[in-house]
């Protein structure tokens, strides 16, 4: 007979003794552990829709999933500042800075080297507004720490191109590219309604509320998975575009503290879809359950745990574009519009230089970074090496700065170009753009007039220097401008004539672009100031400066390059 403690809705046997205190919280935490990479990777799309349907049917690793699906849905400096980065999420989304957040700063600072920069083009609607003569695309750029699973499998295919050799662009090739059909998709997204069959018998055992809330992730991603592959057959159905909005610089990226290596360009290459894909889900649990049903509930759990298991290693990564042949195209042969975004990307790898320069980034806000200001170089004339001094040879005048093409700049052309020249070599180079009259008379108009110089950034104490109280002082190529105290100004040299040079002193405050006092100096002069070691910088003579623009030339010379 049943003693009197005991009811006729006790739990007995195996189910009794399967309790949250005891069994469950173990069997979840062991399986949790075992499944959390694989529900990560399904999730995220590495192994196409079937995946994402799978990727929520067992409850164990639930945490996984969310974390999985924030850091698919957020920017990449976000998910490197909150540590929530792994190699699924870097596999599906990569890891991107873009140059407009400011909040990628830090993170740009502490996550090392970049692999490449992208630049992602885009229609410019407001540009093609205004005319055939306006640019119709508008550009941003970011620099790239980690590839996605595709963008990695293409470059893998695409030969380095050494220094010292000439530039080569690789585009798709011109034929019709179809993206491969997997049969393997939609059965596998139809079998995981399955997990209707839980919903069912919980329902069966007065578990609703715990049946819906199990299935309502589930139903949240097959519902995803459905229309991802259908829109993956949409697509297929017809060619891919000839050229993409994506266009890829890539290699041993040249730095102050380095110099360039072999380099990687490639144009028109497919952005990644899973970047504008915004991931949500939510889990809810119902109240205390009954063992017995909370034991049901934890075999389907462990269920779905090995299908969704046997799913990861049954599906294939999809990646429909990442193995469209890529063609080699000589720069001789390329037309101006790939032209335009080769160049595009070197400003684009300029401006992460400068991001990252030991001056600091500020100092470099009056350089120009827009592509569509290279032909201020040539203008359609014969580059000049020295500036043309009026017929009175005045010893001060005002001049007009037009644009600046710095260090950063022009180091990027000569790597780009594949000249053998380092950032460091490169360091007080600068090419500069004077707007100046084409004759004496007041009403003439005026032109461009690209000069190679050399400038420097000068970081000095606000007080009056005295060489005879003051020991020369030298700072070397790239060391770090910070300093209590210091105020900060740009010095430029421009050649006008044999021996003689304009001087040009900035404040680093004051902007570039505009109206400038310049003193014409001599040799001697100029070697007299540096040699007097009071500006805290690394030339000593009139010679180094020479040198520098020896080497600004030579960089004009990549830039003229890049527009021919």
């Amino acid at each position: 007979m049943a003693s009197a403690g005991d009811s006729p809705d006790s739990d007995s046997g195996f189910l009794g003794s399967f309790s949250f205190s005891n069994n469950l919280v173990e069997v979840g935490a062991l399986t949790a552990l075992v499944g959390s990479s694989i529900a990560e990777s399904l999730v995220l799309g590495n192994r196409g829709a079937a995946g994402i349907s799978w990727a929520a049917t067992s409850s164990f690793g639930t945490i996984s999933v969310v974390k999985a699906c924030f850091c698919g849905a957020n920017s990449g400096w976000l998910r490197e500042t909150l540590g929530i980065r792994t190699a699924s999420s870097d596999l599906a989304v990569g890891l991107e800075l873009s140059h407009e957040s400011n909040r990628a700063a830090k993170v740009r600072r502490n996550i090392g080297e970049p692999l490449a920069i992208f630049c992602h083009v885009q229609p410019d609607n407001a540009a093609s507004a205004k005319g055939h003569n306006s640019r119709k695309e508008k550009v941003a750029w970011s620099d790239v720490h980690a590839f996605n699973h595709s963008t990695s499998l293409m470059l893998r295919g695409v030969p380095d191109t050494a220094i010292g050799t000439p530039l080569q662009v690789f585009t798709y090739g011109n034929y019709n590219f179809l993206r491969p059909y997997s049969r393997f998709q939609f059965p596998a997204i139809i079998l995981s309604s399955a997990k209707l069959v839980e919903v069912y018998i919980l329902w069966r055992h007065g578990s609703s509320i715990l049946g819906m809330a199990s299935a309502a992730p589930w139903a949240f991603f097959f519902l995803g998975a459905v229309l991802i592959q259908a829109q993956e057959l949409l697509l297929g159905r017809h060619p891919e575009p000839e050229m993409g909005s994506l266009d890829i610089i890539a290699g041993h990226l040249p730095m102050v503290s380095r110099p360039g290596g072999p380099r990687k360009v490639v144009l028109g290459a497919a952005e990644n879809p899973k970047t504008s894909f915004s991931w949500r889900l939510f889990w809810a649990s119902g109240a205390l359950q009954p063992r017995s049903v909370v034991f049901i509930w934890a075999g389907f759990q462990l269920l779905w745990l090995a299908v969704r298991i046997l799913v990861y290693h049954l599906a294939d990564p999809t990646n429909p574009t990442a193995l469209r042949i890529l063609v080699v195209r000589p720069w001789t042969t390329l037309p101006a519009q790939l032209k335009e975004r080769v160049v595009d990307l070197t400003f684009a790898l300029a401006k992460y230089q400068s991001m990252i320069h030991p001056r600091g980034q500020e100092y470099y806000a009056g350089d120009t970074f827009a592509g569509g200001d290279l032909t201020l170089i040539s203008d359609g004339i014969k580059p000049p090496n020295l500036y043309p001094l009026p017929d009175l040879n005045p010893t001060s005048f005002p001049v007009e700065i037009k644009a600046v093409f710095g260090d950063t700049m022009l180091s990027s052309a000569i790597w780009i170009t594949g000249s053998e020249a380092t950032p460091m070599e490169l360091y007080d180079t600068c090419i500069v753009v004077f707007s100046i009259r084409q004759s004496n008379h007041v009403a003439s108009p005026r032109r461009s007039v690209a000069v190679p110089a050399a400038r420097v950034l000068s970081g000095v104490i606000g007080t009056t220097f005295d060489a005879e109280k003051t020991t020369p002082h030298y700072t070397p190529k790239g060391a770090s401008n910070a300093g209590y105290g210091l105020t900060y100004a740009w010095w430029y040299w421009i050649p006008c004539r044999t021996g003689l040079w304009l001087q040009i002193q900035i404040p680093a405050q004051r902007k570039t672009v505009g109206i400038h006092q310049v003193d014409v100096r001599t040799d001697t002069q100029v070697s007299g100031l540096l040699a007097a070691g009071s500006l805290n910088i690394g030339l000593k003579d009139v010679d180094e400066v020479k040198a520098a623009v020896a080497l600004s030339r030579k960089a004009r010379e990549a830039c003229l390059e890049l527009l021919s």
